[in-house]
C-alpha cells in the first residue's frame, strides 16, 4: 500500500506484509511550533494487517516528520539541534525563539542527544562504516536509504525496547 504523505510502501511493522485495510485515522495536537506554545494538528491514518498469522492487529503510520512521542516536528527538532551547536542557550531558545519553557527545551536537548549517538551506530551500520558527519546529513543519509516509517519504527524500538515482544512473543513488560 502505498503511503499518501510519504513515497515509500505501508507494510506491517510486525510481519512486514504487504496486505493491509485502512482502519481510520485519529489526530495528534499539541506540537510545539516557533512562536507558539502548541499549535498544528496531525491527522495519522491506521492501517489493519491482513495476514491472518501476525499477531498485530492494527498499526499508526506517523506522516513524515513527526516521530512518536515527541512534540516537536522533525524540522523543529533539527533547528534546535543547530541551534545549541552554534552557541545560543536553552533560556534563549525556549524564551525567544519556541516561546516554550526551558524545560521543554532541556528534553528536546536530551532527545536529540539520545538520537545523535544512536543514529551514529545506524550510520555506520548502514553505510559499511564511513565515519559520521553531521548530525542532519547522518539522519539524511539514514533516510534515503531505510524510508521514513522504518527510520521511525528503528527508532521507536531502540528508545522503548520494552514495549516490543521477545523472541518467544511474550511482552516484557
Amino acid at each position: 500500500m502505498q503511503g499518501a504523505n510519504d513515497q515509500t510502501q505501508i507494510f506491517c511493522p510486525r510481519c512486514h506484509c504487504y496486505q493491509l485495510h485502512k482502519h481510520g485515522c485519529y489526530s495528534r495536537k499539541g506540537f510545539h511550533a516557533p512562536n507558539h506554545a502548541a499549535s498544528n494538528e496531525v491527522r495519522v491514518p491506521r492501517y489493519r494487517c491482513l495476514n491472518p498469522d501476525c499477531p498485530l492487529c492494527t498499526f499508526s503510520v506517523l506522516p513524515p516528520k513527526v516521530l512518536r512521542y515527541c512534540r516537536f516536528f522533525w524540522p523543529c527538532l533539527v533547528s534546535i539541534k543547530l541551534a545549541l551547536d552554534s552557541g545560543s542557550t536553552r533560556y534563549h531558545l525556549a524564551h525567544h525563539v519556541r516561546h516554550v519553557s526551558w524545560a521543554i527545551i532541556g528534553r528536546a536537548a536530551a532527545l536529540l542527544n539520545s538520537m545523535e549517538s544512536w543514529a551514529n551506530g545506524l550510520h555506520q551500520e548502514i553505510t559499511n562504516g564511513w565515519p559520521a558527519c553531521r548530525f542532519e546529513l547522518m539522519m539524511k543519509t539514514i533516510t534515503a536509504k531505510l524510508g521514513c516509517n522504518e527510520l521511525n519504527w528503528r527508532w521507536y524500538r531502540h528508545r522503548y525496547p520494552r514495549r516490543f515482544p521477545d523472541q518467544l512473543g511474550q511482552h516484557t513488560i
